[in-house]
This record gives C-alpha cells, sequence and structure tokens, in this order.
C-alpha cells in the first residue's frame, strides 16, 4: 500500500508543481520566521534572531531540492533537465540542429512510408466485423468453388455463415449514349451479412435480391457526382436495370486485400457462376477444427456424388484474410518478399542519416572536449555526460521523427491518391494507426542509439588532463578518422543503390524503345467487352465480329485490320504439353505462348511471314485445324526442316497442319528470350464477349482512335469499348521497369543527398577545427589556391576511396537483378558505374564548395588569438 501512495504523490507532484513549490515556500518561511520569534523572546534583536534562524535552518537550497525528491520521479526530472539543456543547446547551435534533424526527417520519413504501404498492403484488415473470425476456404484444391460447391457446404452448417464472391467480373454501364466497362464483385446475396460490411449510405444487398447493386465510395464520387440522392436511382448494367441499395465508406477494404478496389457489388448470377468461399468461424473454433469437419462433410459429399470431376476433399484449406497467418499462401509471400526487400532499401538510407548525424556528434563532441573536462573535473561522473550526449541525440532524433511523420502523411496521401496504370483496380488506402505510432517511436530509439551511442563514448573517453590542453588535434584525431569512416560508408550505400536505380532506368529507356517484333507506331488496339446475354450463342458473335472487320476495312486510311484472343505484351496465354510431328514419332514436351488469331493478324501487326502464308477467312470451325509456328518452335520441332505442309499431334487430338512460320517478337514480357509460340485461326476458337480488334492505319493513330470507336459502337451500343494506340498499351510491360526506376532511382537519389549533407557538415566542421592551422598556413604565406586544395582534397579522397569501394560491392550485389531486365542490360555494365562516380563527384564538388569558401575567409589574426 505504501508504495502504490507513494507512486500516486509522485505522479500527483507532476500536475501540481507550482502549488508544491509555493507550498514549500510558505513551509520554509514559517519555520525560520517561528524560530526568529524564539531567539527574539531569548532576547535577541530582530534582525539577529532572523540572521540565527537562517544559519541553523541551513541552506533552503538543499532543503528545497531534498523535499522534491521524496515527491519526484527522478529520472523524469533529470530526462527533463537534459531535455532543457539540450533544447538550450542546439539554440546556440541552429545550423548544426537544422542539419541533423534534416537527415534524420528524410531517413524516418522514407523509412516510415515504406512502412505505411507495406503494413497497407500486407496486414490491413478488410472492412468486416470481427475479421479474425474470418476465413477463406479451399475445396477440391482450388480457391474457386461453383455454387453448387457452395450450397452444400453452407448447408452443412459447420460455420456461423458462408458466402461467396468472384472478383473477377466486368459488366458494361450503359452512361448517357455510351456504354463503360466496369470492375465489379459478384457475390452471393448474403455476403454483406456474413461479412458484415459496414455501408455508409443505405443499405447492402439482401438476401433474395437480384437487381440491387452497392457501389463503392470511388464510383459514387467520380461517376455518379457524389449524389447525396442516390439509393433507390436506376442504373443499366449488361442492358438491366439494377437498383443503387447503397454506398461503401471511402476507407472499405475489400476481403480480397492488396488494395483490390472495384466499382461496384452485384449479386451473383446463373448456377453455373463460380466463386471464392468465405466462412465466418463459431465464437472459439480454431483453424484447425474447422478444417477437420470440413474435410469430414467433404469426404461424404465424395461418397454420395462419386463421379464428379474433382474429389472434394482434396487440397483443403483454411486460411485467415488477415494478419500473418495470410503467409501460408505462396502468392503472398513473394508479394511480401518485394516489401521486405523495400523495407531492407529504406533502412539502408537511414542508417545513412543516422551515419550522418553521428558524424555531426562526433564533431561537435571533439569541439567541446574542453567544456566535458570542465564538468568532469567539477565532479561530474562520465555515465552523466553520457546520458546527456544521449538525451541530446534523442531530442534531435525525436523531432526528426515528428518531421519524418509529417512528410509521411504528406506521402501516404500521394499515393492514396495515385492511380495505378494497371488493368487492375487497385487504390490504397493508407491512414496513420497506432502500429505507425509504435514503429515512429522504435526507429527514433534506434536512432538514438545508432547515431548517438558511439559519439558519446568517443566524446568522453579522453582524460580530463588531456582534455583541458588546447587545439582538436589532441583529442580529435580518432573522432576525425571515424568520422571519415562513416562518410565513405554512406558514399558505398550510395553508390551501390544510385547503381541499381540507374540499371533500371537505362533498363526502362531501353524498353521503351526497343522493337517488341511488331509495329507499335501505327497500329490501334480496340478492346470491346459485349454484355454476354445478348450473346447467348457462339454463332452471333462470329457473325459481330465479321460485321465489324468488314466495316473497319472500309474506312479511309484503315490499311488493315483483324482479331486476338491475346494482345501482344498485354496477357499471357502459356501451354505446356506434349506434342510430336509426322517426322519423328518422339514426343517433346513444350512451353509456348498460345494465341488465336483472325486472318490479316501478321499483316496488321508488321509481323513478317517467313514461310508459307497466313490464315485465310476459310480456316475457321468445321474446316481442317491448320497453325503458324514462330521460328524458335519450328526450328525446335522441325530443325531445319521446313515445317509448312507438316503436321504435328497434341495428346489424343487429331493432326494440325503447319501452314506458316512467322518472325520472333515478344509476347508476354519484354525481357523473354527465345519464347515459343503458337497460333491458330480465331475462327476455330469458340470466342468470348472479350473482343480485341488490331487495326493498321496510314497516318497518326491519335487521329483514329475516336472513329474506331464510333464504327465498333454503331454494330453495338451496348458494347464497352477502348481504344488506343498500342505505342501507349504497353504500360504493363513496362511497368516493372518503372516500379525499378521509381523506386530506386528515388531512394538513391535521397541516399544522395544525404551523402551531400553528410559531407559538408564533416568538412564544415574540419574547417572549423583547422582554422589555427589554416591561419597559419596563411601567416607563412600559403596562397588561396593551396588553402582551397586543402579541402577539396579531404573530400575527393573521401569520395573516391568511397567509390571504388561501392562498385566492388555493386558487382558482387547487382547481377541477380538480371532477372527483372531485358537483353542488352546488364547491372554490372560499366556505364552505370561511371556515371554514378560522375553524379557523386559533381555531388561532392557543390558540397565542397562552402566549406572550402569558409576556409578562404579565415583572418589569420583572429585564428591564431581564437584558442
Amino acid at each position: 500500500m505504501g508504495l502504490i501512495a507513494g507512486i500516486g504523490r509522485r505522479v500527483g507532484y507532476l500536475f501540481r508543481r507550482l502549488r508544491f513549490d509555493k507550498e514549500l515556500d510558505q513551509e520554509i518561511r514559517f519555520h525560520i520566521e517561528t524560530r526568529a520569534e524564539e531567539l527574539e523572546q531569548e532576547g535577541m534583536s530582530q534582525s539577529e534572531a532572523l540572521a540565527q534562524a537562517k544559519r541553523e535552518f541551513g541552506s533552503d537550497l538543499r532543503m528545497r531540492e531534498s523535499t522534491r525528491s521524496a515527491w519526484q520521479f527522478r529520472w523524469i526530472e533529470d530526462l527533463a533537465s537534459d531535455l532543457r539543456y539540450a533544447a538550450r543547446s542546439f539554440r546556440r547551435s541552429p545550423v548544426f540542429a537544422l542539419t541533423a534533424i534534416s537527415c534524420l526527417a528524410l531517413g524516418i520519413g522514407a523509412n516510415t512510408t515504406i512502412f505505411s504501404l507495406s503494413t497497407e498492403m500486407l496486414f490491413s484488415k478488410p472492412s468486416a466485423r470481427d475479421p479474425q473470425r474470418l476465413a477463406q476456404i479451399w475445396v477440391g484444391g482450388g480457391s474457386v468453388s461453383s455454387m453448387r460447391d457452395y450450397r452444400f457446404i453452407r448447408e452443412a452448417r459447420i460455420f456461423d455463415g458462408l458466402a461467396g464472391e468472384n472478383e473477377e467480373t466486368q459488366v458494361n454501364w450503359r452512361e448517357g449514349e455510351n456504354s463503360r466497362r466496369l470492375n465489379t464483385v459478384r457475390v452471393t446475396d448474403n455476403f454483406f451479412d456474413v461479412i458484415g460490411v459496414p455501408v455508409a449510405m443505405g443499405r447492402p444487398i439482401e438476401p433474395g435480391e437480384a437487381d440491387s447493386v452497392v457501389v463503392t465510395n470511388g464510383f459514387w464520387k467520380r461517376s455518379l457526382g457524389g449524389d447525396a440522392n442516390v439509393i433507390g436511382r436506376k442504373i443499366i448494367l449488361d442492358g438491366r436495370p439494377y437498383t443503387v441499395a447503397g454506398v461503401l465508406p471511402a476507407d472499405h477494404r475489400t476481403v480480397t486485400g492488396f488494395g483490390f478496389s472495384p466499382d461496384l457489388y452485384l449479386p451473383v448470377s446463373g448456377e453455373e457462376a463460380s466463386v471464392t468461399l468465405y466462412a465466418r468461424l463459431p465464437e472459439g473454433m480454431t483453424r484447425q477444427v474447422a478444417h477437420d469437419r470440413l474435410k469430414s462433410v467433404c469426404e461424404d459429399l465424395d461418397r454420395q456424388y462419386p463421379h464428379t470431376q474433382e474429389n472434394w476433399a482434396s487440397g483443403i484449406r483454411i486460411s485467415s484474410v488477415s494478419g500473418i497467418d495470410r503467409f501460408d499462401s505462396d502468392d503472398f509471400i513473394a508479394i511480401a518478399a518485394f516489401f521486405a526487400v523495400l523495407m531492407i532499401v529504406v533502412w539502408l538510407v537511414l542508417l545513412i542519416a543516422c551515419a550522418n548525424v553521428a558524424g555531426l556528434l562526433l564533431a561537435r563532441g571533439a569541439n567541446r572536449a574542453h567544456e566535458f573536462a570542465v564538468r568532469m573535473s567539477l565532479g561530474a561522473r562520465r555515465g552523466r555526460i553520457i546520458r546527456q550526449l544521449l538525451t541530446e541525440t534523442f531530442l534531435l532524433a525525436l523531432c526528426g521523427t515528428v518531421a519524418g511523420l509529417i512528410l509521411n502523411l504528406a506521402l501516404s496521401s500521394a499515393l492514396s491518391n495515385f492511380q495505378l496504370p494497371l488493368p487492375l483496380p487497385l487504390q490504397l488506402t493508407i491512414k496513420p494507426d497506432f502500429r505507425l505510432l509504435a514503429y515512429a517511436i522504435t526507429v527514433s530509439i534506434v536512432c538514438t542509439l545508432v547515431a548517438g551511442l558511439i559519439p558519446a563514448f568517443k566524446s568522453t573517453r579522453w582524460g580530463i588532463n588531456a582534455s583541458l590542453k588546447q587545439g582538436e588535434r589532441q583529442v580529435g584525431r580518432t573522432n576525425l578518422v571515424l568520422r571519415n569512416t562513416l562518410v565513405v560508408g554512406q558514399i558505398v550505400v550510395s553508390v551501390v543503390l544510385l547503381s541499381a536505380g540507374l540499371v533500371f532506368t537505362r533498363n526502362l529507356l531501353r524498353a521503351s524503345t526497343m522493337d517488341p517484333g511488331f509495329d507499335t507506331e501505327r497500329t490501334i488496339w480496340s478492346s470491346v467487352r459485349l454484355v454476354p446475354e445478348n450473346y447467348p450463342k457462339a454463332e452471333k458473335r462470329t457473325v459481330l465480329i465479321s460485321q465489324v472487320l468488314d466495316r473497319l476495312r472500309t474506312l479511309p486510311g484503315i490499311e488493315s485490320a483483324s482479331i486476338a484472343r491475346v494482345v501482344p505484351l498485354n496477357g499471357h496465354l502459356t501451354t505446356g504439353t506434349g506434342m510430336r510431328t509426322d517426322l519423328n514419332s518422339n514426343v517433346a514436351h513444350v512451353t509456348f505462348n498460345e494465341n488465336y488469331v483472325g486472318d490479316g493478324y501478321f499483316k496488321t501487326l508488321g509481323i513478317r511471314v517467313l514461310l508459307g502464308r497466313e490464315f485465310l477467312p476459310s480456316d475457321r470451325r468445321g474446316s481442317p485445324r491448320v497453325a503458324i509456328l514462330n521460328e524458335n518452335l519450328a526450328t525446335k520441332l522441325f530443325g531445319s526442316t521446313d515445317p509448312t505442309g507438316h503436321a504435328i499431334y497434341f495428346e489424343k487430338e487429331d493432326p494440325i497442319l503447319i501452314v506458316g512460320v512467322v518472325r520472333n517478337s515478344k509476347y508476354f514480357t519484354l525481357g523473354e528470350e527465345n519464347a515459343f509460340a503458337f497460333y491458330q485461326p480465331y475462327a476455330q476458337w469458340e470466342g468470348s464477349e472479350e473482343l480485341q480488334f488490331l487495326v493498321r492505319v496510314a497516318g497518326n493513330p491519335d487521329n483514329y482512335s475516336t472513329i474506331i470507336t464510333k464504327a465498333i459502337g454503331d454494330m453495338d451500343s451496348s458494347a464497352a469499348i477502348e481504344t488506343k494506340p498500342m505505342n501507349r498499351a504497353l504500360v504493363f510491360a513496362l511497368l516493372p521497369s518503372r516500379v525499378g526506376a521509381a523506386i530506386l532511382g528515388s531512394v538513391g537519389l535521397l541516399a544522395l543527398a544525404l551523402v551531400a549533407i553528410g559531407l559538408y557538415g564533416i568538412l564544415s566542421y574540419s574547417v572549423s577545427g583547422r582554422r589555427q592551422e589554416i591561419g597559419l598556413r596563411v601567416v607563412l604565406g600559403a596562397k588561396p589556391a593551396s588553402i582551397l586544395w586543402l579541402v577539396v582534397r579531404q573530400g575527393l579522397v573521401l569520395v573516391i576511396t568511397g567509390i571504388v569501394i561501392g562498385v566492388a560491392l555493386s558487382m558482387a550485389l547487382l547481377p541477380p537483378l538480371s532477372a527483372f531486365l531485358i537483353s542488352g542490360v546488364r547491372p554490372t555494365d560499366y556505364t552505370n558505374f561511371v556515371v554514378t562516380g560522375i553524379v557523386l563527384c559533381v555531388v561532392a564538388m557543390i558540397a565542397t564548395v562552402m566549406p572550402a569558401t569558409r576556409a578562404l575567409l579565415v583572418d589569420p589574426a583572429i585564428a591564431l588569438r581564437s584558442e
């Protein structure tokens, strides 16, 4: 009880310090005046009695300190005192304080921003009720189940609720005279109830509803004008009227995660639909228990329905939808590894910033050696001075963290508003939370220890007699070596980061200008999505395709037009199988890029036909199967023999006649080499509602996009059409290079800025500490050029040493980046290191200008008298 009372008394003192001091003054005065009255009664005069009473009472200052100590948390008082002293000290050295805080702010700002981005992408919780009780269900070895699976498992009543969604769906929204393609999520009618998704306006989709839609906040603002009366409004989707039932909050996060942000939520349509299953586990049920019960149910279903295509009980998994438990997925691990690399990179930048501050503190500590010696001679212990120095570093780290968090808020807001040029709808919702606060506190403590610990010990390790001697050369030689080592280390890390950023920048430039094997300058891509209900049979789509192609080919300025299932560098259809030829009975296992293309495809894209012919309009369903190979696949299967007229055989399939061989090109990525390609006629494929038309024009493609869109729209006004020149349709192919160049380039430039600050700081303090030496050199007749070279040489030695070590380290660390680069770009190309070295030298010269100028302005008389 006494301990608790003591703690309560000390806590109370923190909030009534002024009142306590006032009451203590009154009590001391009362004791002195009472004793003085007693002495007066014994015969002393009033003045003698008051003086005697004060002598008997003793030092009132010591009495105040002793009394306060019984009421104080001593360590808090000492910390507050040290912080006040540090603040006064920094007011006397504003340039030093601002430089150190700026370094830490840049490093901490970048670090916390990547942390916020990583936690949002990897650990954000979905907008759901009790998300820790939600789980994704895998049955039959896959993450996607049929509506039949959904109904059977739901009726087993293992869970408190089972819902399904399909996030890979689209609809055509009729907006006035035009149709737009929207990204949607199809959900079961109990989805909002089971998941517990909050709705900002209106209500969710309710059981039994088939024509209600819930819109996301972004779609409501962008496309519906933020209409407050939107609830109950009718919108036409895929030719059907839907009623807007609700609007989701601005910070809505899907159960899919990773920033996925669709436009609409619609009810699942049709019994043939496929969905991803999400279950709400009963209170207290573990995922292992749920797994065992689900497996038992699936085994019963396998016995009841033995003729199903795949066993229900195979590959059962129950995985979390949030938190670290999601790491059991291979895809999630790959994404997490990417962000782990980002975190390592920004921690390297933060270490550069800490090294900068450590160098500044070492220089400042050397200049304060005399102060520390005086304090120790007056009785201060070395540990007390080290604590004071660490407190000063902590104040710098605290100010840097606050500034870094402000930078974090600005960058996070920019990232949240940035729309990535991806085919998937991604929208980040980065907001500060307790995790960011905890991380920022941890970072500030780490910065305090990394930047302040070594300077604190180094600055106080000299004895009193040695430190009281004048001149930095007695006490600062080791500090100078350590500061130089820190700057060299910063330059080494900067060389690695700049070289990596330059590699990706060169990769982006080369990728943007390289020949992908087909024409991108005079080709236009028009992506069309048909309303599926309008084309229940493939024959109707075939008629429309023929009409559209005939119409496009008659337009002025159109040289040719065709259709393809996959547009090069914008999709991927890979097949791995065994095949043989009519010349060899041995089966070859080949993985190739497959595509279904129309007649005139190779002419339209400017891909040269080397042997044989293109596909003809007569190559359609019902006619003999034919195919065209690229050079690589033709050589793989037939060697030097002309493959035209020969046949290939897939397992248990009819022979396919080879009618042509075409030039190699790029298919999925710009970095692929020696890829195989296998083309079949589009008319021999069953097709889908997604149509990809390709058009070759005689002039500037920008002048034809509107004409082509109108021509296709006249054929079907309900179709959603997106038309753009092919040279603007390579976003997906260029994305890895752009991301690498943007991230590593930005981090490299930040590291370069920190290196410049660090180099400037060490040279400035070096000039300050060598004032006597410079003044003596001037007195002895040294010319300005020699004084200038004295400072410049010091900076150049550090930069050249750092560049040499950094290049050697880059040669060892950068080769793995080759997996992400196109042919012709090598991470260890000497051009990268030459450019990096030149940039660092230029920055070093800029950072050296002011210290060198200060050295020229040293007044010999003042410098020789200053000590």
